[in-house]
């Protein structure tokens, strides 16, 4: 890596990666244009080495930020898929995190749905694609509206 545009190059990954986390393939897509193949490979390996660029960092990244937000399994799959991340490394850190799926479905529908209780067909319908979008099986999202309209009759009652 003694070019120039070499040692330019690694400046700016360093550069994108003290911004964010970047998977291997995403950080070799921004160093195509700035220089040659071989020493891409370089960079990218002396920044793994330094643990600058890690895939596995990367999608447990990808994980909280997508959990966080209420997004379900498929959704993270598919944007782990977009960034070339391995699905095994993205269902270790799931087996880790362990998150209840159909928890997060219902404070989705409770912070999207004022009154669930009152909800007629279409709208409920409306709910079920709405975490299918958002990466929630089908049985997920039913077993969500099943039970957040069980928990909003149990607070009506308490009420």
């Amino acid at each position: 890596m003694a070019s120039d545009s070499a040692s330019k190059a690694y400046e700016y990954a360093v550069k994108l990666l003290t911004r964010k986390d970047y998977s291997e393939y995403e950080l070799r897509q921004k160093l195509k244009s700035r220089c040659s193949q071989s020493d891409a490979d370089e960079i990218i390996l002396r920044l793994q080495e330094n643990r600058y660029q890690s895939d596995e960092r990367c999608a447990e990244m990808l994980v909280r930020h997508y959990l966080g937000n209420g997004y379900g399994r498929m959704k993270i799959y598919f944007e782990a898929c977009q960034k070339k991340l391995s699905r095994a490394t993205v269902d270790n850190i799931l087996d880790e995190m362990n998150p209840d799926w159909v928890g997060v479905a219902v404070e989705l529908i409770f912070r999207r749905v004022s009154e669930i209780d009152k909800a007629d067909y279409q709208e409920k319908k409306k709910i079920i694609a709405f975490l299918v979008r958002r990466g929630y099986s089908v049985d997920e999202a039913v077993k969500a509206l099943k039970k957040a309209v069980l928990l909003a009759g149990q607070e009506k009652e308490e009420n």
